[in-house]
């Protein structure tokens, strides 16, 4: 049964959360095609005009749509998996929606403005949007919200290890797309394609390696039993 400030799994309060929150990924991931807007005749004349016209907005575009759909993913699983919600957990989601609704503003402008600014807003909007989501599971997690047992420190070491790298690689994008130039700053994100694997496969190994042994019980040997007369 729900309390005032926490809600249980069974609850329509619950199921109203989520649905809200699934709802703002949706939106935001149709907004992102608006964000590809050129259709002069010019533009649509041949397909080399169509790709210098519309190739970085529809670039910035597929770079966003696997963005939105990761942070999806990872926040229906974050919040369906909770045994309950309270007002903290829920303010939280909806500060990680309110950065989602500014990705297609930062997309249309990266895709359209070959400067060095509109990358380093949407490197922030990323960031801050991911970091937002990491507490709101880390606030979650230490207000007993998952039902089970609270992240271990080695597992809570691995997840800060994991919340850190995306935040490093597009932050760090900034000085090269002042210093150097934007699609520099850009071609840096794909190193997270191969860094957070890594990042999972060794977390993976090390709590596997680190994982406490369960005792062997044997049954008690019993004693023979007489032939039947």
């Amino acid at each position: 049964m729900a309390s005032r400030d926490r809600y249980l799994k069974d609850d329509l309060e619950f199921a109203r959360a989520v649905t809200f929150f699934d709802a703002i990924f949706a939106f935001a991931v149709t907004l992102l095609i608006t964000t590809v807007d050129d259709f002069s005749p010019d533009a649509w004349s041949s397909l080399s005009a169509l790709w210098e016209a519309n190739g970085p907005s529809l670039f910035a575009f597929t770079i966003s749509f696997v963005v939105v759909v990761s942070f999806w993913r990872a926040n229906h699983r974050q919040v369906t998996g909770l045994a309950a919600l309270d007002s903290q957990v829920i303010l939280l989601n909806c500060m990680v929606m309110f950065g989602v609704v500014l990705i297609p503003f930062a997309t249309e402008a990266l895709g359209k403005l070959d400067l060095p600014l509109p990358v380093a807003v949407y490197a922030i909007v990323i960031s801050g949007t991911y970091l937002m989501q990491f507490t709101a599971g880390l606030v979650a997690d230490r207000r007993g919200l998952t039902g089970g047992t609270r992240l271990s420190p080695r597992q809570l070491t691995w997840n800060l290890a994991q919340a850190a790298a995306l935040p490093l690689v597009f932050l760090g994008s900034i000085p090269v797309a002042y210093l150097v130039s934007p699609d520099a700053a850009e071609r840096c994100w794909v190193i997270l394609v191969f860094l957070m694997p890594v990042l999972g496969r060794l977390e993976s190994a090390d709590l596997t390696r680190h994982r406490p042994a369960v005792p062997i019980t044997t049954a008690p040997a019993t004693a023979p039993q007489p032939p039947p007369d």
